[in-house]
C-alpha cells in the first residue's frame, strides 16, 4: 500500500492537482485501520501536501515577478497614465486573488486623496470618494507612510471613520481591506488600495507585492508629472516661438509698408496713389477727406482707385465725430465694427483724415500700419500745399497792400496783381466771407484748387476770406466761392462789395463790407452772399447795432404790427407783407393787389385792419421810417416775411453735406 499511495501522490503532483484532491486522498486514508503502512502513507501523503505548498508559493511569487516585469514594461510602453494605473489596480486584484482594488492619488490644490482607477468596483459613489489626510485608511497610511491592513473595515476603530465612506464602503460590502503608499521622495503621492467582500488577512508576500505594485505606481504617476510638466514647457515654448515668429512677421510687414509708403512719397506720389497702397496693403477702401469732411481721394482693394465725384462726397456724422477724437488722442479709433478713421494734423493744424472701411476690425499691425498711411498723406498734402502756395506765394502780400495800404501807393501792386489776373486800372469788386479762423483757412484752401492762379486775389484775413476781382470775372469768382461753400460745414455770411472804380477806394470798399458782415451777424442771417446794394441802405442806420437794438427799433416804429403777445403770429405777418407791397408800389392799391394776386376789396380789408394795429402810418412824416422798417424785417426773416420782388430763401439754405 505504501507504494501505492507514493505513486499516486507523485501523479497528482505530476499532473498539478489542487489541494483539495490531496487532501482528499487524505480523507481515504484517514478511513484505514491503523497500522504502520498507514501511519507510512498518511507521511508520504503529507509530505506531498508540503511540496505542493511550495510549489504554489513559487508560483505564487513567479506571478509577482511577472507581474512586476509586466508593469515596469508598462511604464515605457504606454503613455497613457490613467490606463497605467488601470492596468496596475486589475494585476494587484488579480495577483492577491481580491474582489476590488483601486487607487487613491493626491490632490495638492485640495489637499485631499480622490479615486483615480478602479477594479472590480460597480458603485458609481465608490468612485467619487475624496479622503482628507486625517480620514479612512487612505489618510492614516498616508499620514504613517505604511502598509496598513484590517479584517473588519466597519468595525476598526484605529482611523478615524467618515459616514461619506462608510457608506460607499458598504456600498461594495467590503469586509476586509489593505492599502500600501506610493512613496515619491519624502511625499505620499497616493495610496493603492485591495478589498474583499468577506473576513480576510493578508500575508507578509501580499503586503510585499503590493507595495512593489505601489511604488511603480509611484513612479508611473510621478512620470506623468513630468511628461505633464515637459508638455507643458514644450507648449509655452511653441506658443513663444509662434508669438516671436508672429511679431517678426508683423514687424516685417510693418517695415514693408513704411518702405513703400516712404518710397512713393519721394517719387511724386500723390493722394490716390497712398489710398491705393493703403487699401491693397490693409483689404479695404480707404479714402483721404478734407477738413471739413469731403473726400478728395479714394481707392478700394479690389477695384483700385475710385474715379472723383465733381462736388465731392462727404463722411458720415460718426466717422465725422471720430476724427475729431483721433486728432485729440493722436492715434486711429474705430467707431464701427469694420470703420477706422485716423486724422492727418501737419502745419499748424488739422488737414483731414483716413477713413477706412474693411470686412474685420483691424489688428495691432493693421492700425499701426493705417496710422502711417496717415503720416504719409499729409505730408503729400504738405507738399501739395507748399507746390500750390508757390504759385500764389506773393499774393497774400498784394492783398493785403491793396485792401490795407496807404493810398496812393497801390501803382506798386499793379504789376503783381496783374499776374494773377487781376488789372487794378480796371472796375474791381471785393467779396468777403465771415466763416471764422479755421473755416476761412479751409474755404481758402479749397479755393485754390478751383481758381487756382488766375482770375482773382484772395486770402483768409482775420475771420474772413477775401476775394479780389476784375468786375467782369467777379461772377465766376463768386461761382467758384459758392462751390466751396456748398461743401463747408460751418456757418457763414457773406457780402459782394459795389464796383471799385480805383485802387484806393479798396480800403473804404472792405470797411463797408465789414460793417454790412456785422449787420448779418445782429440779423442772425448767415449761409447768402449777399450783394451790398441790398445792405447799403440800412448800414449807416444800423452801424454798431447789436440784436436787441434792431428789435428795439421794430418796436418802437411798427408798434403792435409787430410787438405783443401774437406779434409773430401768420395773420401779423400778412398784414405786414400787404403794407410793405402797398407802400413799394407807392400808395397804388391796385397794383398792389396785382403784386399779390388779391382782389382789391381784399387789399382794402387788410388795410384796415392794419389801421387798427399801427396808428398813424398813413402820415407823410412816417412813411420812410415804416418802410424801412418793414425792408429791413423782410431782410432778417425771409421765410416768414416774404416780398413779391424777393422769394424766399431759408436763412442758411445751401446744400448739406
Amino acid at each position: 500500500m505504501d507504494r501505492a499511495v507514493e505513486g499516486e501522490v507523485v501523479r497528482l503532483l505530476h499532473r498539478d492537482a489542487g489541494r483539495r484532491e490531496l487532501e482528499a486522498l487524505r480523507d481515504r486514508l484517514a478511513r484505514l485501520p491503523d497500522g504502520e503502512d498507514k501511519a507510512r502513507a498518511l507521511e508520504t501523503l503529507s509530505m506531498g501536501l508540503t511540496v505542493k505548498d511550495r510549489l504554489e508559493q513559487h508560483q505564487q511569487r513567479e506571478r509577482g515577478l511577472m507581474a512586476v516585469i509586466e508593469t515596469a514594461q508598462d511604464l515605457t510602453r504606454i503613455v497613457d497614465i490613467d490606463e497605467v494605473l488601470r492596468l496596475i489596480v486589475r494585476r494587484a486584484r488579480a495577483l492577491l486573488g481580491c474582489d476590488v482594488g483601486y487607487l487613491s492619488v493626491y490632490d495638492p490644490e485640495r489637499r485631499d486623496f480622490y479615486v483615480r482607477a478602479t477594479d472590480g468596483a460597480f458603485s458609481e459613489r465608490f468612485c467619487r470618494i475624496r479622503v482628507g489626510l486625517d480620514t479612512g485608511v487612505c489618510g492614516y497610511v498616508a499620514r504613517h507612510r505604511s502598509p496598513y491592513s484590517s479584517s473588519d473595515y466597519s468595525g476598526d476603530g484605529r482611523f478615524h471613520h467618515s459616514r461619506f465612506i462608510d457608506d460607499a464602503m458598504r456600498g461594495e460590502h467590503i469586509a476586509s481591506i489593505l492599502g500600501v503608499p506610493l512613496l515619491s521622495a519624502d511625499e505620499v503621492s497616493g495610496v493603492l488600495f485591495v478589498g474583499d467582500r468577506y473576513v480576510r488577512a493578508y500575508t507578509a508576500w501580499e503586503i510585499s507585492i503590493l507595495s512593489t505594485l505601489g511604488a511603480q505606481a509611484s513612479v508611473a504617476i510621478g512620470n506623468a508629472r513630468l511628461f505633464e510638466q515637459a508638455r507643458d514647457a514644450l507648449a509655452r515654448a511653441g506658443a513663444t516661438n509662434e508669438l516671436l515668429s508672429r511679431q517678426t512677421a508683423d514687424t516685417r510687414a510693418a517695415a514693408e509698408a513704411h518702405e513703400q509708403l516712404t518710397a512713393l512719397v519721394a517719387r511724386g506720389g500723390d493722394l490716390p496713389d497712398v489710398c491705393a497702397m493703403l487699401a491693397r496693403r490693409l483689404g479695404g477702401r480707404v479714402a483721404v477727406c478734407d477738413e471739413g469732411g469731403r473726400e478728395i481721394a479714394a481707392a478700394n482693394g479690389e477695384r483700385g482707385v475710385e474715379e472723383p465725384v465733381e462736388e465731392g462726397r462727404w463722411i458720415e456724422d460718426a466717422a465725422y465725430a471720430a476724427l475729431a477724437e483721433s486728432r485729440r488722442t493722436g492715434r486711429s479709433v474705430a467707431y464701427r465694427k469694420s470703420r477706422t478713421v485716423c486724422a492727418v494734423v501737419g502745419g499748424e493744424g488739422p488737414l483731414g483724415g483716413l477713413v477706412l472701411q474693411t470686412a474685420e476690425p483691424l489688428g495691432e499691425v493693421a492700425a499701426r500700419i493705417f496710422e502711417r498711411g496717415a503720416m504719409v498723406t499729409g505730408v503729400v498734402l504738405l507738399l501739395q500745399a507748399q507746390r500750390t502756395l508757390s504759385l500764389v506765394s506773393d499774393a497774400p502780400a498784394v492783398l493785403h497792400g491793396l485792401v490795407h495800404g496807404p493810398g496812393g501807393r497801390s501803382e506798386r501792386f499793379a504789376q503783381q496783381a496783374e499776374k494773377y489776373g487781376v488789372d487794378i486800372h480796371r472796375p474791381m469788386r471785393l467779396l468777403v466771407v465771415r466763416a471764422g479762423r479755421d473755416g476761412c483757412a479751409y474755404l481758402c484752401r479749397q479755393l485754390r484748387d478751383r481758381l487756382g492762379a488766375s482770375g482773382a486775389l484772395f486770402d483768409d484775413v482775420g475771420d474772413s476770406l477775401v476775394v479780389l476781382a476784375n468786375a467782369a470775372r467777379m461772377e465766376q469768382a463768386r461761382a467758384a466761392v459758392q462751390a466751396c461753400l456748398r461743401r463747408h460745414r460751418g456757418a457763414f455770411s457773406g457780402v459782394v462789395s459795389g464796383v471799385v472804380d480805383h485802387p484806393n477806394g479798396l480800403s473804404a470798399s472792405f470797411e463797408r463790407a465789414g460793417r454790412c458782415l456785422d449787420l448779418l451777424d445782429a440779423l442772425g442771417r448767415q449761409g447768402e452772399l449777399f450783394d451790398e446794394s441790398r445792405l447799403a441802405l440800412y448800414v449807416p442806420l444800423f452801424n454798431r447795432a447789436d440784436a436787441a437794438a434792431i428789435d428795439g427799433f421794430f418796436t418802437a416804429t411798427l408798434g403792435r404790427l409787430y410787438a405783443g403777445a401774437a406779434a409773430h403770429e401768420a395773420r401779423r405777418t400778412v398784414l405786414a407783407g400787404t403794407l410793405l407791397a402797398y407802400l413799394d408800389c407807392g400808395y397804388n392799391a391796385a397794383e398792389a393787389a396785382r403784386s399779390l394776386s388779391l382782389h382789391i376789396n381784399t387789399l382794402r380789408q387788410r388795410l384796415e385792419a392794419i389801421d387798427g394795429l399801427l396808428e398813424g402810418w398813413r402820415d407823410a412824416g412816417r412813411a420812410l421810417e415804416i418802410h424801412v422798417a418793414l425792408r429791413l424785417w423782410r431782410l432778417r426773416d425771409p421765410l416768414r416775411f416774404a416780398a413779391p420782388d424777393e422769394p424766399a430763401a431759408a436763412p442758411g439754405q445751401r446744400r448739406q453735406p
